[in-house]
């Protein structure tokens, strides 16, 4: 996997979820019948990920085999059992700084994810659990920080790779909302993945992000529905907004600054001493350029899309 064929992988994923999105509307508009399920909706949106990314990893394989895909390709390699406790707390650690972005986003845009929770809530726990929390963290992980991540890494400018994967990441979700904590949990998420040498890392930070807000969301219908109706409902004053962001601004630089002591200690522990050190050196390197011509046309098609549902929204 090099940059040109991200760039193909992912322009594929923009052009499919833009025929998939028009097309169903048309289609169900014409016939006039029920829409999809969210389930059927989240497993279709996970395989417009995965599809075309392996199209291209297998076209690409006929030149060159020497790559195991599992491995090499996605990154997907045994850690020691202490460095996945490890990732336990550093998931928690980095969850202020998810949350900020989420509120500070929110003075712009609307939560995305509030917008569907009653959907989610008609599907029973465990099949939503299965759906948020495994297989699409799962999916979103062989994507961009298995074989994004790893094919810009090529480049030998790890720091560039990190960001690139996330804005990509970010940009994915469709929405600013999500893409606001989106690309700071997956420049956090491919440290992890970098730090340890494996995407098992960044796996289980996604599942657990995901997990956590599914079973919260449950939780709080389950013992005070009415509560997390108003919630959702609930719009906040500047003044308010400007005191939960510097709430969690401050948290967020607290927690935050001890993670990165726990990813050099993940480092350690997996023998990449100085992974820190090497990551920012890194920047400096010069080889294979990461953005391609159907990279910036995928990346151009999904910010006009997103800016267009935003002006929508605010017109109707």
């Amino acid at each position: 996997m090099n940059s040109k064929r991200i760039g193909v992988s992912f322009l594929l994923t923009i052009l499919i979820e833009f025929f998939y999105v028009f097309g169903i509307s048309i289609f169900f508009a014409v016939t006039e019948s029920g829409e999809l399920g969210i389930v059927e909706n989240l497993i279709l949106a996970q395989m417009l990920n995965v599809v075309p990314l392996f199209l291209v990893v297998l076209i690409g394989r006929r030149k060159d085999r020497s790559e195991k895909i599992f491995s090499d390709v996605l990154g997907f390699r045994r850690i020691k059992i202490s460095t996945a406790l490890m990732t336990v707390l550093y998931t928690i650690l980095i969850s202020p700084l998810s949350t900020l972005a989420n509120a500070i986003s929110m003075i712009f845009v609307d939560n995305a994810v509030n917008e569907i929770a009653g959907d989610v809530l008609d599907v029973p726990f465990v099949v939503m659990f299965l759906i948020m929390a495994v297989f699409g963290p799962f999916c979103e992980e062989l994507v961009f920080r298995g074989a994004f991540f790893r094919g810009f890494r090529k480049s030998g400018n790890i720091f560039g790779a990190i960001v690139m994967s996330a804005v990509l990441f970010a940009i994915m979700h469709m929405n600013f909302n999500q893409a606001a904590y989106a690309v700071l949990l997956g420049i956090m998420m491919a440290l992890a993945a970098e730090a340890t040498g494996s995407t098992v890392t960044s796996f289980i930070i996604h599942l657990i992000f995901n997990g956590q807000s599914v079973c919260l969301l449950y939780l709080s219908d389950k013992l005070a529905p009415d509560i997390l109706m108003e919630e959702m409902e609930m719009s906040y004053s500047s003044s308010e907004m400007a005191l939960i962001i510097a709430f969690y601004l401050l948290l967020a630089v607290v927690c935050t600054s001890i993670a990165f002591c726990v990813l050099t200690w993940m480092a350690s522990n997996e023998g990449k001493q100085n992974f820190l050190r090497t990551v920012w050196a890194s920047r400096k390197n010069r080889g294979e350029k990461m953005w391609s011509v159907c990279l910036i046309i995928a990346v151009s098609l999904a910010l006009i899309y997103m800016i267009a549902m935003e002006i929508l929204k605010a017109v109707l």
